[in-house]
């Protein structure tokens, strides 16, 4: 049994991240982090809008297969 971690950049910041591909955020497919996420959800928060939920392990290594 293995562990894998993806490394790309944030789709709205730029900045390299690690992230499970099957639980990251992401907008069209491309990766979104947790920063960014949040900076998000505290917009959404102040106009009365549902906050996008991470999933727990979205920032971890994978188990493979």
């Amino acid at each position: 049994m293995g562990y894998m971690l993806m490394v790309g950049r944030c789709c709205a910041c730029g900045r390299m991240m690690t992230f499970n591909p099957y639980l990251v955020p992401s907008v069209k497919g491309e990766p979104v982090c947790r920063e960014c996420v949040e900076a998000h959800n505290r917009v959404r928060r102040e106009r009365g809008l549902p906050e996008f939920q991470i999933p727990a392990g979205a920032y971890e290594a994978a188990e493979e297969g």
